[in-house]
């Protein structure tokens, strides 16, 4: 299982620490985590404030991705913690298409779970 992040503040009490804050800082400590099928490294490259999208990039073939809307990023969020949608490559993939594997990849990192599996 791969490491999870460890904010310099405070989680919100469930383990997860998902956030636009949490986004930012991990953006400037350079921390790397791997997409779900654990063959990718990644890290948030850029963040841009004033649409709210975030970059990744892919550390072994430096590819950096197009934007990902933290609007659609929170929502995935609420939808995983409410049991509406499994935290899975298959389930977020239907939602944002070739998001799955990097999304599932940082939220797992961040500690997200299920509602049932906490």
């Amino acid at each position: 299982m791969a490491k999870r992040y460890k904010p310099q503040g405070n989680g919100n009490g469930n383990g997860c620490c998902f956030g636009w804050d949490i986004l930012r800082e991990m953006k400037e400590n350079h921390a790397e985590f791997w997409a779900a099928d654990e063959h990718k490294k990644l890290q948030i490259i850029q963040i841009d404030e004033r649409a709210r999208n975030i970059y990744m990039i892919c550390r072994q073939t430096g590819k950096i991705t197009w934007p990902l809307s933290f609007e659609k990023l929170e929502d995935l969020h609420i939808r995983i913690h409410e049991g509406n949608l499994a935290l899975n490559t298959f389930e977020i993939e239907k939602c944002i298409p070739t998001w799955g594997n990097y999304i599932t990849g940082l939220l797992r990192f961040l500690g997200c779970r299920h509602h049932q599996d906490s």
